[in-house]
């Protein structure tokens, strides 16, 4: 399916947009971003140059995604998130660096929370709303709070919390078969595969 744009949208020249790709109202997708098929981007979301944002994920309304910003696939991004890339803010200051940020697969951020520059958000972790990262998260991992910290472990559909040192092969369970699309329950199961070999 060709991608849907609300005109009111701005999408620059130099954008890459998958099949079924849907740009809500008054967003700004700026040059050399690249939007893999199925991603929705909510009304009034800034996407920045060069930004890469996996198949299948869901940007709700007022999301600022900078440049240096890579999103797996499967992610969720909720209202108001907002990611950085200066680490060092200063008016006129000639040498400043895009410092990366990466959000693996299948990874949730709740609405309104802050994710500093320079850190890797785990597969299938889970971001509170209004939490401030300041670090890398684990997969599977719950964090709360100002700065986030580490709660608990969380299901691959996340409605299960886990005591934080459980194992990865506990958090694919029963509710996540029931509530999790094909797609999504195959790639939670893959991540689990690969870190219980990782930790093996």
């Amino acid at each position: 399916m060709k991608p849907f744009i609300h005109n009111s949208a701005i999408v620059e020249d130099g954008v890459h947009l998958g099949d079924n790709v849907k740009i809500w109202h008054n967003c700004h997708i700026r040059s050399g971003c690249s939007l893999d098929s199925d991603v929705s981007i909510g009304k009034g979301s800034y996407i920045d140059a060069g930004v890469h944002i996996g198949h299948g994920c869901r940007i709700q309304n007022g999301v600022n995604v900078y440049s240096g910003v890579k999103l797996e696939d499967w992610c969720f991004i909720g209202p108001a998130v907002v990611f950085t890339n200066d680490q060092f803010p200063r008016v006129g200051n000639k040498s400043w660096k895009v410092m990366k940020t990466f959000v693996k697969t299948g990874a949730s951020i709740g609405a309104g929370a802050v994710i500093r520059c320079g850190v890797e958000l785990g597969p299938f972790c889970m971001i509170g709303a209004g939490a401030i990262v300041t670090k890398n998260v684990e997969p599977f991992t719950l964090v709360l709070g100002l700065p986030a910290i580490e709660t608990n472990k969380i299901c691959g559909c996340g409605q299960t919390v886990l005591p934080l040192e459980s194992d990865y092969s506990e958090c694919l369970r029963d509710c996540c078969k029931e509530r999790m699309s094909e797609e999504t329950y195959n790639s939670a199961m893959l991540e689990i595969e690969r870190l219980t070999q990782l930790a093996s």
